[in-house]
């Protein structure tokens, strides 16, 4: 039993360390050109941060502005660390959302996913894949292609997002 117990220790933290390597640089995954292509004017470069924490947590925030007008598209990919809350990303995945009214679902996109309109101008998708967060969000885009438009760059984000290592390690400790 205890040389189960070690080896359970062990795979959790080589699991942990292979995850640590997987985090995305939304940037990298969503290119100039693409921002470009999505707002159908030429952008400015990308701004923004990944941030990494030594718990695990990591945050890819990126922002792609219109050179001229008022276009924009922005990104946050947030990674629970290893030291939050449970349910970190449940948590805030659940009080995000429109002042008023109630998102839109959105099917078909991690473990859940909405639609809505946010208070500061910007057409909102948030998605939440295990204990990832991702959020698109648009900004001078006509109201009926927004959605479209974001689904398209949800398919190019969410396969770079692996799947938690917090729930296998929890279910190795309780066996």
């Amino acid at each position: 039993m205890k040389n189960n117990l070690i080896i359970a220790a062990l795979l959790c933290v080589v699991v942990y360390s292979v995850a640590a390597g997987d985090k995305i640089d939304v940037s990298a995954v969503v290119t100039k050109a693409d921002a470009e292509a999505i707002l159908g004017v030429p952008v400015k470069d990308p701004k923004g941060r990944n941030k990494e924490g030594s718990d695990g947590f990591y945050d890819s925030e990126w922002s792609y502005y219109a050179v001229k007008g008022d276009k924009a598209l922005v990104f946050d990919v947030l990674y629970a660390g290893r030291e939050a809350p449970p349910h970190l990303t449940q948590t805030m995945f659940s009080v995000l959302g429109p002042e008023r009214g109630k998102p839109t679902p959105v099917d078909g996109f991690g473990d859940k996913a909405i639609f809505y309109y946010d208070k500061s101008g910007l057409e909102m998708l948030n998605i939440l894949k295990g204990n990832v967060l991702i959020t698109i969000g648009m900004h001078g885009v006509p109201a009926k292609t927004v959605l479209e438009q974001e689904k398209l760059l949800a398919k190019k984000i969410l396969p770079k997002c692996r799947r938690p290592v917090r729930a296998l390690c929890q279910r190795t400790w309780r066996r």
